[in-house]
């Protein structure tokens, strides 16, 4: 596996750390918070677009379904998200400071 992959998978998996850690807490709002800062990135346009919009709702994360369901429409597709920016990075980085073959 190239290096270039090595931040996409580590931020995958404090992904998913987040989430279980999310399913043990309370219900509370807290939770919510735990997610927001693992996706901060997404979590800023949403605040932004929260503003914008005049919602008193976070946006991103729609109403009407079950919490854990709502949740996961909103984290599993923002981390997602910041894992392919981090790869589009890395892959940029990597051919930047590639050698150069003559």
């Amino acid at each position: 596996m190239s290096w270039k992959y090595v931040p996409s998978v580590l931020y995958l998996a404090f992904a998913l750390f987040a989430w279980i850690d999310f399913m043990h807490a309370a219900q509370d709002g807290l939770g919510n918070l735990g997610l927001l800062l693992a996706t901060l990135p997404v979590t800023a346009v949403g605040v932004i677009l929260t503003s914008a919009l005049g919602k008193t709702g976070f946006v991103l994360i729609p109403s009407g379904v079950d919490y854990y369901i709502a949740h996961a429409i909103y984290f599993w597709p923002a981390a997602l998200l910041i894992a392919g920016g981090l790869l589009g990075f890395c892959s940029w980085i990597s051919r930047l400071f590639a050698p150069k073959v003559k």
